[in-house]
This record gives C-alpha cells, structure tokens and sequence, in this order.
C-alpha cells in the first residue's frame, strides 16, 4: 500500500474504535472505579480480542463463519448474554469511597479479571467482526506477501487502539472527583449497568425478528 491507503486505512479504523459502544463504555467504567492503571489491563484485552478478529478476517475462517448464519447467531447470543451478564453485575456492584484508594478487592488482587471482561465484550461483539472482514480485504493486495501487510495492518490498528481506549480510561480517572460520593457512583454503576443491558438486547433482537 501507498501512504494514502494507509492513511485511509487509520482514519477508518480510528473513526471504528473512538465511537461508542460496549467496549469504550467498559474503559469509561474501569477508568472511573479502578483506575488507569488497572483499567489499563481492561484496554489490553480489548486490543488483543481485536487483533485476533484481524487475523480471523485474514483468512477464510472469516469467511466461513460469515456464511454460516446458525454459527453468526450463536456468536451473537453468547455476545448479548455477556454484555447482559456485564450489566446486571455493574448495575449491582458495590461502591467504595474513592478518596480511600480502595476499590473492589476481587479486581485489585486479579487484574486478570479486568482483562478477561475487555476481551470477551470485544471477541464477542459480531458486529466487529463483520466490519473488519468487510475493512481488511480491501486493504490486502493479492500480488504482495499476504503475511508483511496484515502485520503492518494489526500494529497500527493496535496502536491506534490502545491510545484511545487508554485515553477514555485515563479521562476518567481524572474525572471521577465529578461524581464523588456513594449515591453519585452507585448512580453512575446502575447507569452503565442499564447501558450494557440495552447494548446486549440490540444485539440479540435482529437475530429473533428474522
């Protein structure tokens, strides 16, 4: 490709990742109660999730699971029963005082567990999937080692990808003393919660209508 292609190339996918959904919600979230710096684990697994959906795409199992539309449909319900399953424990999860520094003891002891959410919420979202099977094909040229281009493709998406789900995050850490305060916080959790809850429905009702 020529820099004008990857030029394109950046500004499409930047325009894909900065705008809201799922995933950006969550590093909101993390950002808010644990921090950037656990949070930072959460931006981890969702670019690790995304990077492989690129390497799915790069090769034909994209295509095979496209066409398959039982096999899009289960994708589907797993995906909308996380995010419903995510939303129903923010929107019940505990509240602790942020100037204490303490924050929910499972998730400071296992930033795993931070990580493992942001990358099952990206892994699973089929729409992601779908958009970057239609996005990379166009950015691959048949004539030219296939290898050396998604390589290049995956690094700048990645770096792309980690800056502004990191710079949600660490937004809002530096905002949290906005809703300082239990109720504002249990308010802000109950929010979110309802949030993934409707992003989990939107995902599963086209599937029930068709």
């Amino acid at each position: 490709m020529n820099l004008d292609q990857y030029a394109t190339y950046t500004i499409i996918v930047t325009m894909l990742l900065a705008s809201p959904g799922p995933s950006v919600l969550l590093s909101i979230n993390n950002g808010l109660n644990f921090g950037k710096k656990l949070a930072a684990f959460g931006v981890l697994g969702n670019v690790i999730a995304f990077q492989l959906l690129l390497l799915i795409s790069a090769t034909s199992l994209a295509t095979i699971i496209l066409a398959f539309e039982e096999l899009l449909a289960v994708i589907k319900f797993f995906g909308a029963s996380y995010l419903c399953y995510l939303g129903i424990k923010i929107y019940r999860s505990a509240v602790f005082q942020l100037s204490t520094g303490v924050s929910l003891p499972s998730i400071h002891s296992q930033p795993w567990l931070i990580f493992k959410q942001a990358f099952w919420v990206t892994s699973l979202n089929p729409k992601a999937l779908i958009f970057v099977s239609a996005l990379l094909p166009q950015f691959i040229y048949s004539k030219t080692p296939l290898i050396p281009q998604v390589t290049v493709l995956c690094i700048i998406s990645a770096l792309i990808h980690f800056t502004i789900y990191f710079s949600y995050a660490a937004l809002a850490d530096k905002a949290k003393h906005l809703i300082s305060g239990n109720k504002n916080r249990q308010r802000f959790n109950k929010i979110s919660g309802v949030t993934f809850l409707l992003f989990g429905i939107a995902l599963i009702i086209p599937s029930f209508s068709t």
